[in-house]
């Protein structure tokens, strides 16, 4: 099956014992995204190595890594990854988290079904490492997040929310490092984007 146009970003802070498996998950995906970029978050630690050994370890170029000067926090290393992405959608997992191997295959297909949807998200587990999501996927439906229910409550954090139109000009809030996430769904409903 042909890559999805989505680019797969991941923050990485102090991840060298974790990213393996995160992108085992994505490399494991039944529609794989067109490329995955890790974003070295000034970790210091020897997790930029592990991170150039990844890359080198799969298809030439399927994986970009890019590096921060300093620890900025997860915002700023997502939205690192943002500028350098090149498809038409974006998806964020975060260095100690897995995807279950049908997520780009079916998210993406909803969103090339519905263009008027700005972002998705979906339902997770917590899961103990090195688990990774296998349950089967059955028929499932979608319904729209309104603005006062993204403002009561945040079921959605980075690594749920998997397609994102690339081209939204919100970001996320440089230098927040708590809910950062959160506050973007909600400049973007409040935009007037559907999610």
């Amino acid at each position: 099956m042909d890559a999805a146009p989505v680019s797969a970003v991941i923050p990485c802070y102090r991840c060298a014992a974790t990213i393996g498996r995160a992108v085992s998950s994505v490399a494991a995906q039944t529609r794989r995204p067109a490329e995955v970029i890790l974003v070295d978050d000034g970790s210091g630690d020897g997790t930029l190595e592990r991170l150039h050994a990844l890359a080198a370890s799969y298809a030439p170029e399927w994986i970009r890594v890019a590096a921060l000067p300093e620890n900025r926090g997860a915002a700023d290393a997502r939205n690192a990854g943002w500028a350098a992405a090149t498809q038409d959608y974006l998806a964020f997992l975060d260095a100690d988290d897995a995807w279950h191997p049908r997520k780009v295959e079916l998210q993406y297909a909803y969103m090339k079904e519905h263009p008027e949807v700005a972002l998705c998200a979906h339902r997770h587990e917590v899961l103990a490492a090195p688990e990774v999501p296998d349950r089967p996927v059955g028929a499932f439906s979608a319904e729209r997040v309104s603005k006062t229910a993204l403002l009561l409550s945040n079921n959605f954090f980075a690594p749920t929310v998997m397609m994102l139109k690339r081209e939204l000009p919100q970001r996320f809030l440089s230098g927040r490092r708590h809910v950062d996430d959160h506050l973007l769904w909600l400049q973007i409903v409040c935009g007037g984007h559907p999610f």
